[in-house]
């Protein structure tokens, strides 16, 4: 009789526990009606569908806007890629990994700073020295690229410190019930 229940309410076979009592059935929405707010995912939790947009769009905001500041300060006082890119790189990175690492995006935070801080420089770059040919391009592109790679390098070393200060004081938290 409660086999037949399960069925009609959508749920196949009766479920049991490993104690043999029944489980209750699974609700399933009908095709084309939106699933409830607080409904399982696929594996299990309700934000197994991934992170909203904005959530990864405040971390890209946080790689991006402070080597965009660095840049700018640099473009200001007049020299070329210098100390405000390379801390605007370091900063932003940090705040992106500590952001990811709330939000499980490590996969695609921890490589981009460099990147992040080479298109900046070369976006700099490309907007101050205006229109110029194939050759002068490249030679360009490869002067700011060895000039930002401080910046580059101080940015994916910020984001390994923070993966790094992450690991160790997490340690403890998986051993503490084990004494």
């Amino acid at each position: 009789m409660q086999e037949q229940q399960t069925r009609a309410a959508g749920g196949g076979r009766a479920r049991r526990s490993a104690r043999g009592a029944p489980y209750p059935p699974l609700e399933r929405p009908a095709p084309g009606e939106p699933a409830a707010p607080g409904a399982v995912g696929a594996r299990g939790s309700a934000r197994a569908s991934g992170a909203p947009a904005a959530r990864r769009g405040a971390v890209a905001v946080a790689l991006v806007v402070p080597p965009l500041l660095g840049v700018a300060v640099d473009s200001v006082i007049g020299s070329g890629p210098g100390w405000a890119l390379a801390a605007g790189g370091a900063l932003g990175a940090a705040w992106a990994t500590v952001l990811a690492a709330r939000r499980h995006a490590l996969w695609w935070v921890v490589p981009l700073p460099p990147l992040v801080v080479f298109v900046v420089t070369a976006g700099a770059g490309l907007l101050g020295a205006g229109a110029s040919d194939g050759k002068t391009l490249t030679t360009d592109l490869v002067r700011w690229a060895v000039a930002a790679f401080p910046a580059m390098a101080a940015a994916e070393c910020a984001a390994l410190a923070v993966l790094a200060v992450r690991g160790v004081f997490g340690l403890g938290r998986g051993r503490r019930g084990n004494g």
